[in-house]
């Protein structure tokens, strides 16, 4: 249940952005807001009174606003998320995605603490508003039968607030030296 949860936090960030007809849209910067629906979720020995605890963690997570500063929302790379998805053990394969027309959707199989886990999304992205579903769920050899079901949503609120959480801009990816 563990690697559910840490892969779906995972996920939540690699769905930060889409990419349009032409390119990546980036989300517009300033106060984003997003709001996260526990559709359904499922493990072993996981009581009803777990998934609403669930919910409420996910409430507090939603009432946290994020200022995308400018410079962030130019270092938004949807492909780059998915490539990072899999750390430096390189333990997420994306074996399948589409960010185009407004539209997000891709499925990834990750390996973490022994356990296979197949994530999907599917929705749609705007430079100013994001609505997508999530489905984390073990798979394979060492299915235990966990699933995650989620609905997130995201949505630019104006400009950024005093006090609101920003994520550092990162570092841009190393070039090859050059040959002399």
């Amino acid at each position: 249940m563990r690697t559910i949860i840490v892969l779906a936090g995972t996920a939540l960030l690699v769905t930060a952005c889409g990419k349009g007809d032409s390119g990546p849209v980036k989300r517009q910067p300033g106060s984003w807001s997003q709001k996260i629906e526990i559709v359904e979720f499922a493990a072993p020995g996981v009581r009803p009174e777990q998934k609403q605890q669930m919910q409420q963690m996910m409430n507090m997570m939603a009432g946290v606003s994020v200022c995308i500063t400018p410079a962030l929302a130019a270092q938004e790379n949807p492909e780059r998320n998915l490539t990072a998805m899999g750390g430096s053990q390189d333990n997420c394969k994306v074996i399948d995605k589409k960010f185009s027309g407004g539209k997000i959707a891709f499925t990834a199989n990750c390996s973490q603490a022994g356990k296979n886990v197949k994530l999907t999304a599917d929705g749609t992205s705007s430079a100013t508003e994001q609505n997508i579903k999530m489905t984390v769920e073990s798979v394979g050899t060492q299915n235990d039968g966990s699933k995650l079901v989620m609905n997130v949503s995201a949505k630019r609120e104006g400009g950024c607030k005093p006090g609101e959480f920003t994520p550092p801009v990162p570092k841009p990816a190393a070039t090859p030296a050059a040959k002399s």
